[in-house]
């Protein structure tokens, strides 16, 4: 698949949430069908700037209205989509299939994962509108930035919480490579701000 149906499939995910059975099955597939629909009016999102030219790495789009995302194929086996959320928290949005034939497992039972930065450690809400995608929302603090803006910056790497307790073996990594860059673009893009180095038709 290309970015954008990857991109528009994403949103499927997102809007149609977990399955039941009854009734609830009823209402989650006519959700999803109105996001079908949705989808099929959606403008194609323009490519802006490539942080990793020819690696496929991280990538800037914008949808009309300056909706603006980065895309990431850092990390094998995984897409990931970051942007910042209504709070300005950023959102990450990991599609990971590379999980499941692994025969591995990701699952934050209690909604939360926990994250080191700077030596201690930090829970983060999760959630997933089904594996193998799931969703990280990161307040954006100085011990962040830091570690983003850091001489040789560390995967994120997002730990499974249950019960209270991490689970060690079940850890879900997100490339950082250019993103404290990608993060100050996505904030010109969301302004409208003139971006250096755009690429386009």
């Amino acid at each position: 698949m290309g970015a954008v149906s990857l991109w528009h499939w994403l949103i499927i995910l997102m809007l149609s949430g977990p399955l039941g059975a009854g009734p609830a099955m009823n209402r989650a597939l006519s959700e999803t069908a109105d996001a079908l629909r949705m989808v099929a009016q959606l403008p194609n999102p323009e490519r802006l700037i490539d942080y990793s030219p020819g690696s496929s790495g991280l990538v800037l789009y914008r949808l009309p209205g300056n909706t603006c995302f980065l895309r990431s194929n850092l990390q094998p086996g995984q897409t990931s989509w970051i942007r910042r959320d209504d709070q300005g928290r950023i959102e990450i949005t990991v599609s990971a299939p590379a999980l499941a034939r692994t025969g591995r497992r990701f699952d934050p039972a209690d909604g939360t994962a926990r994250l080191r930065l700077g030596g201690k450690p930090v829970a983060v809400p999760v959630a997933s509108p089904g594996a193998p995608t799931w969703r990280f929302t990161l307040d954006d603090t100085p011990a962040l930035q830091a570690a983003l803006d850091a001489d040789t910056p560390e995967d994120l790497s997002f730990t499974a919480i249950r019960g209270g307790k991490p689970v060690s073996d079940e850890t879900l990594a997100v490339a950082t490579a250019d993103l404290f860059q990608g993060l100050q673009g996505l904030d010109s893009c969301a302004i409208g701000a003139e971006l250096p180095g755009v690429v386009g038709p």
